[in-house]
């Protein structure tokens, strides 16, 4: 029997034994289809590791790959009924991953909008960094739009000291970083540096140089850019000059949909739900989406200003006692519930359930 390419295992890992999984729920999923609804059952079904790592996947990729998993006998199920990891898949599936890389990291649904402009910025600014120190004025930047490259002239512009001391911080802040990772790791983030004298690699150049499926080198690589933000977030002081350029793409990009952040920018300065949704000429419904979708990305979300105390009681206590219910079983205690607060209260449960 032929052995399943990467992309199926893939496929195998996103599928559990204890909750049928339908073929639409994972494909938006997996594209990163940014609606409440996708987001919402990407949390409950546990894999925001894998929210839009397929973005350009086609649907029938993923159904000749749940059709050969079917029979294979590693999924059964159907795609009305939706599909369940067998035991022969259950044990394929950790052999096959105790040798290979998967998508592990949840914190890829907080970062799917803005780690790629947040590893072209880190990366082109240790090229142009590299070249300034070594006084090489003629070279091609990594980073072509223009956009990018006014972005790293105003940062630039903002070092008020000595850019030589600003361009050894950042370098030994990434040679503290790598210190800390395996060998194999580390090596893969050197890789991919360009500046003076050094040249980056692609990533089917690394797959040669390790031996392993380009695939695996893209998982390698994206599991260990998300890791670097992971510990951005935690330990800034550690790592001031990378955690400040997180922080300014995330300030300026925000992690939810731009309309998103327009509507909670309002909420913000005081503006209430009526006023916002007169000031953006939206419908209501529009609105509590992009709250909803605040509320699945950050665990900060203000809950208490959109559930009364009562509703606020009840979502503490299926946080405390780790509870995932529907609509249905929201409703049957609280008949008048607006649909919006019922999925406030679904999404909060589960962002608590990941967070704490």
């Amino acid at each position: 029997m032929k052995d399943l390419t990467y992309i199926e295992y893939l496929f195998l890992d996103c599928i559990s034994t204890g909750r049928p999984i339908k073929e639409a729920t994972l494909f938006y999923t997996l594209i990163g289809k940014r609606t409440v609804s996708t987001m919402l059952q990407c949390r409950q079904y546990d894999l925001e590791a894998y929210f839009t790592v397929m973005p350009g996947m086609k649907p029938t990729a993923l159904k000749k790959g749940l059709e050969r998993l079917v029979s294979d006998g590693l999924i059964s199920g159907n795609e009305g009924e939706g599909f369940l990891l067998s035991e022969a898949g259950s044990v394929k599936k950790a052999e096959f991953f105790s040798r290979h890389a998967h998508f592990s990291l949840g914190s890829q649904l907080e970062f799917a909008l803005v780690q790629s402009v947040l590893r072209r910025r880190m990366l082109f600014l240790i090229q142009v960094l590299s070249e300034m120190l070594h006084k090489n004025k003629h070279y091609y930047p990594v980073e072509r739009e223009a956009k990018e490259q006014l972005w790293m002239k105003r940062l630039l512009t903002q070092q008020a000291g000595d850019k030589a001391a600003f361009a050894r911080a950042y370098g030994e802040e990434w040679r503290s970083y790598l210190s800390r990772l395996p060998e194999r790791d580390a090596g893969l983030f050197v890789l991919q540096f360009e500046g003076a004298d050094h040249l980056r690699k692609t990533t089917g150049q690394m797959a040669g140089l390790l031996s392993f499926e380009e695939a695996e080198v893209k998982i390698l690589l994206h599991q260990n850019w998300l890791r670097l933000y992971g510990t951005l977030e935690k330990e800034p002081e550690n790592f001031p000059v990378l955690a400040s350029v997180m922080q300014m793409t995330i300030k300026e990009n925000g992690l939810a949909s731009a309309s998103a952040e327009t509507t909670m920018g309002y909420f913000m300065h005081g503006h209430g739900m009526a006023e916002i949704i007169s000031m953006r000429g939206l419908k209501q419904s529009t609105i509590q989406d992009h709250f909803a979708e605040i509320a699945l990305i950050y665990p900060e979300f203000p809950t208490q200003r959109f559930l009364d105390k009562e509703k606020m009681q009840y979502l503490q206590q299926l946080v405390e006692h780790k509870v995932r219910v529907d609509y249905r079983e929201i409703q049957k205690v609280f008949p008048e519930i607006t649909f919006f607060e019922s999925r406030l209260i679904q999404i909060r449960s589960e962002v608590a359930a990941k967070y704490g």
